[in-house]
């Protein structure tokens, strides 16, 4: 997973083309240190994801309430894949999250360690 600065209100945070519990260590350490710099909004940018568990839609859901209580908004950007959609769509998360396109900038600057 990788964290980028989109500006000093904006982050993003891009999943890996599989997302499930293999991933929950490093997502959830991923968001700490996204939240810790206290965005006003935190864009999940799914354009590479082909296949997301339950386990990964309940990291998404953690990452709601963990952004809530730094007054963040969590957004999905980019959910291009159809299999991901329906899940999506059949588990109503369109109305746990506003799904927006948004490309990342090739300027925007990677957040390390």
């Amino acid at each position: 997973m990788q964290l980028f600065i989109l500006s000093p209100a904006i982050l993003a945070l891009r999943l890996p083309s599989s997302f499930g519990a293999a991933q929950a260590g490093a997502f959830r350490d991923s968001i700490r240190k996204a939240l810790m710099r206290a965005p006003r909004e935190l864009l999940i940018d799914c354009s590479q994801l082909s296949y997301i568990d339950s386990t990964g839609l309940g990291l998404l859901a953690l990452a709601q309430g963990e952004a809530t209580r730094v007054a963040s908004q969590v957004k999905l950007a980019n959910v291009m894949n159809t299999h991901v959609q329906n899940l999506l769509e059949l588990m109503q998360y369109q109305q746990l999250f506003p799904l927006v396109r948004h490309t990342i900038p090739n300027h925007a600057e990677l957040v390390t360690a």
